[in-house]
């Protein structure tokens, strides 16, 4: 076994204790037996209220706090995950290590989901990502604007919207997908993208300031 390896093998081993509490607090217990969640013993768990549907249960077949870029350094960058609501999760995901998972309500995840490390998916109404879909270092996904905004005779004016991301999306490094986005599938959103609305078109490339389309009839691979 080389050393890159072994390292590995030790942080997985090292990741059991808190693997195994993780799943007996969001799965039931026959589903919560097989360790289908493997979290990293660096994982900060700030709360665990809610629950995970899993489409396929298998262990290992989620993974938190292990994959990333290599520039985002295991020992320094720690996972949070805060689970309040709801976590969907359609097969076999991996979410980079550093990364920050904040669900108050409806999480969906597609199968082959990945994140590869330091970014953020706060959801407090609903967020859905298809299937093979890749999001970038540094990325922020979030449906609420964190804080109330009124107006003058004290009305709420920033209430949650949904983000919907289709199947074989790649979110380029340091984007932000906030609330009212829809991004079709085959889409690839440019590294330092804001995105804001919604584009209703399949198999296209969106970036700049403001977003727009610059490349049509694309397609990409993992």
């Amino acid at each position: 076994m080389n050393t890159d390896k072994a390292v590995k093998f030790f942080r997985y081993i090292f990741s059991i204790p808190k693997s195994i509490y993780v799943n007996l607090r969001l799965l039931p217990i026959k589903e919560a037996i097989y360790l289908p969640i493997i979290v990293s013993n660096k994982t900060k768990l700030l709360s665990l209220k809610g629950r995970v549907n899993l489409d396929k249960v298998k262990t290992g077949i989620v993974r938190i706090g292990f994959t990333g870029a290599d520039m985002i350094d295991y020992r320094h960058h720690r996972t949070v995950l805060q689970i309040d609501g709801q976590l969907n999760i359609g097969g076999k995901v991996k979410i980079g290590k550093g990364s920050r998972i904040i669900v108050a309500g409806e999480l969906t995840l597609g199968k082959n989901f990945i994140t590869t490390g330091d970014s953020t998916i706060i959801c407090e109404n609903k967020i859905s990502v298809g299937e093979n879909t890749m999001l970038s270092w540094e990325c922020v996904v979030m449906d609420t604007d964190q804080h109330t905004i009124f107006d003058m005779e004290n009305n709420q004016i920033n209430g949650c919207t949904k983000v919907v991301i289709g199947n074989n999306v790649w979110i380029g490094a340091r984007s932000f997908i906030l609330k009212n986005s829809t991004i079709e599938d085959g889409c690839i959103i440019g590294a330092n993208t804001t995105l804001s609305k919604s584009f209703p078109e399949q198999n296209v490339i969106i970036a700049g300031t403001p977003p727009k389309i610059i490349k049509r009839n694309i397609s990409w691979q993992h």
